[in-house]
């Protein structure tokens, strides 16, 4: 079942679903309608899909959740998850070494979250980039960069103060609600997720740091990373690779060649065994990011032709007209109420 969509840790599924059940947002039968045995323990370790993570989101909403509940979730979290990954960093020396063991082994805890960590000057920067089907799904977003920042806090024992904090989507709640978290200047409608805090931050030392475990943790957890389903594909690697390049801008082939390690020609070789091409997976991830981009009230057809990598919006409104055939601002006046 998971081999042709992104998947996460029954972990995650677990942290999200015990704290939703606390706000009585959600229960049992949720569990059962996703084929899970509510009164069974569930193995921490098994995959499933990322859908099932949106499933509980959106049940938490149709329920009455309040506007800040990825951030007040997030803060709730911190080390109460069990997960693989987590366990991992805590085992790390220093703050450091957990943020690039988290940046390395990300999606082991779900494939739909990538975390790159840039270096300037005396700040870094701590990005956070979601592809489908959790790409643009804001309270998931809060809820990460919230649990970034509480396990960070928990880790080292310090209240950790980011520089500043960056989101792609509008604010959900009011700004209180933002600054009691991460208490810092914020900015909305930014390229990127993001959390800055001081590069002197990352040589904080961890409460739990232990190297005899932290190898044990690292062993197991890239055994499960060589066992993921997009490891198994190289299409769906390259999707994912192409929707992270559409965050960054490298979502050429040359770009997805270098990131795969591999030359332009052997990708293209590879991809024609696989039955499709590069061009037609591009066109693939931009059709689907499109519609879910319009969906939303804010979204502008001029900016959304630059997050797909358009040169002009004339050739993006060719691109989505012979896709759908109609035009991205007729999609969207079709769809508004």
């Amino acid at each position: 079942m998971l081999d042709s969509v992104p998947s996460a840790t029954a972990s995650l599924l677990l942290d999200l679903y015990q704290s939703l059940r606390q706000l009585q947002l959600a229960g049992p039968a949720d569990l059962a309608d996703l084929g899970l045995a509510p009164e069974r323990p569930l193995d921490l370790e098994r995959r499933i899909p990322v859908a099932w993570l949106l499933r509980l989101w959106q049940l938490a909403a149709e329920r009455g959740a309040p506007a800040d509940i990825g951030l007040s979730l997030g803060q709730q979290r911190g080390l109460r998850s069990s997960g693989p990954v987590a366990s991992l960093a805590a085992m790390s020396s220093t703050l450091g070494e957990a943020l690039e063991l988290f940046s390395r082994h990300s999606q082991v805890m779900s494939e739909c979250e990538n975390l790159r960590v840039e270096h300037q000057d005396e700040r870094v920067r701590i990005c956070f980039l979601f592809t489908a089907p959790l790409a643009d799904h804001a309270p998931a977003c809060e809820y990460s960069l919230s649990s970034a920042l509480c396990w960070g806090r928990q880790m080292s024992g310090v209240r950790l103060q980011p520089l500043r904090v960056g989101f792609r989507h509008a604010p959900l709640a009011g700004l209180a609600s933002y600054r009691q978290v991460f208490g810092c200047p914020l900015r909305f409608g930014e390229p990127l997720d993001y959390i800055e805090i001081a590069a002197a931050d990352l040589g904080l030392p961890l409460l739990g740091g232990n190297d005899y475990l932290k190898g044990l943790l690292l062993q197991r957890v890239s055994a499960m990373q060589e066992q993921l389903p997009s490891r198994h594909s190289l299409r769906q690697r390259v999707v994912q690779l192409i929707e992270l390049g559409l965050i960054d801008g490298a979502f050429t082939v040359e770009a997805v060649a270098r990131r795969l390690r591999t030359s332009r020609q052997t990708l293209h070789r590879h991809l024609r065994e696989e039955g499709c091409s590069f061009s037609e997976l591009l066109a693939e991830v931009r059709r689907e990011h499109s519609l879910r981009r319009l969906r939303q009230a804010d979204c502008r057809v001029e900016q959304l032709s630059r997050e797909l990598g358009f040169a002009e919006p004339s050739a993006f409104y060719k691109a989505f007209k012979s896709w759908f055939g109609v035009s991205p601002k007729a999609y969207q006046e079709r769809r508004s109420p």
